[in-house]
């Protein structure tokens, strides 16, 4: 962050065993079952910064944020002294705990490297059974790919409430696509559908799911992949100021919170009544701020603008992007384009800017890749 200047000692305090890892490479796990591929540095990187730079606290969560004393408290009794507070607590896989059977042995979110690992030491004791993830967002379509890597299931099943999957990226049409793929892929997507309950053996074990419309569908493992929702337990029992709905850390265009010198950033932050679940955005937070108190005394300080939410992801091996409003086809489009009506009003061969735009994006031969 300022390794030259040493304006800052930096401490890192964070619940987990593991340094920090890339978040959205989990599902490679699979295939080398190695956590240091994950790190974002390795080891030698936090061993060879200077003395006392940089200090990481690990398996050790932070229990209270002291605003006018300037601490925090940990669950292992110290307290640790800040000038600045950057939050960054990210967010908490949803279960549906109105569910019956939620609670059962078998079921996962899919959200940490233990999460992970609980997952594969489970599916060894039910190898050649089916499999099932609810929820056809990113996080659900990378947890079935997952589940297929194992090679433990003899079937994986995608469970998705909405008529298409990646609901929030794409348009019916699109989305439509996708299955089609997906399933020639060997995934079995069922759509419309809604989780009731789900059955349990005498040891409490998933046995099958039952779905709201009366139907059941076999399974033995059953991970959850519906959502996400902002880690502001810590600013709200500090006083913090938090958004009601939907939750998140209320920050302002700085990223600061409603307490001056702590700020937020990431999934568990909440700008303009939004909380951003894609890593982009996360990366352009911690670009600013850093940016801001290192170097704001010379250069013009940053602002937090509206990200870029499109998305190029590569999905259980089909190539998907998503761009511009996917919302149109159902709200109407934000936007439109100044309309004539009649073939009259224009003359033949005569294009208006916008039609030129447009055939320059889609006519022609692909970018170079």
């Amino acid at each position: 962050m300022d390794a030259k200047r040493r304006e800052y000692d930096i401490v890192v305090i964070g619940e987990e065993s593991h340094l920090a890892y890339n978040r959205v490479g989990l599902t490679s796990f699979f295939q080398h079952r190695k956590v240091e591929n994950l790190y974002l540095n390795p080891q030698e990187w936090y061993t060879n910064t200077p003395s006392g730079a940089l200090n990481y606290h690990l398996n050790t969560m932070v229990t209270a944020i002291h605003v006018k004393e300037k601490l925090v408290s940990t669950s292992n009794g110290e307290t640790v002294p800040y000038d600045i507070l950057v939050l960054a607590t990210g967010s908490d896989a949803l279960l549906p705990r109105h569910t019956p059977g939620h609670d059962a042995k078998g079921v996962f979110v899919y959200r940490t490297i233990d999460d992970l690992q609980k997952l594969i030491k489970y599916a060894d004791t039910v190898k050649g059974s089916a499999g099932a993830v609810v929820g056809g967002g990113l996080l659900g379509l990378e947890a079935a790919k997952a589940m297929m890597d194992l090679e433990t299931f003899g079937k994986v099943k995608l469970i998705e409430r909405n008529r298409w999957v990646l609901s929030r990226q794409l348009d019916g049409d699109a989305g439509g696509m996708v299955v089609d793929l997906v399933r020639q892929l060997g995934l079995d997507v069922l759509l419309s559908k809604r989780v009731g309950k789900i059955e349990v053996d005498e040891e409490n074990a998933v046995r099958e799911v039952v779905f709201e419309d009366g139907e059941r569908m076999d399974c033995k493992c059953l991970m959850f992949a519906i959502g996400i929702r902002a880690r502001d337990e810590l600013a709200r029992k500090a006083g913090i100021k938090c958004a009601d709905r939907g939750g998140g850390i209320v920050i302002n265009a700085d990223l600061m919170t409603s307490e001056e010198d702590i700020y937020a950033i990431g999934e568990c932050a909440s700008w303009e009544n939004q909380t951003f679940g894609l890593i982009a955005p996360g990366i352009e937070m911690a670009d600013v701020l850093s940016f801001n108190l290192t170097q704001a005394k010379v250069h013009t300080p940053r602002k937090f603008k509206r990200p870029d939410l499109s998305t190029k992801l590569k999905l259980l091996g089909v190539e998907v992007a998503s761009f511009g409003d996917f919302f149109a086809d159902r709200d109407g489009p934000k936007d439109l384009p100044v309309r004539r009506h009649g073939a009259a009003a224009r003359k033949k061969g005569e294009a208006n800017a916008d039609e030129e735009t447009v055939r320059r994006l889609t006519e022609g031969p692909p970018p170079p890749p």
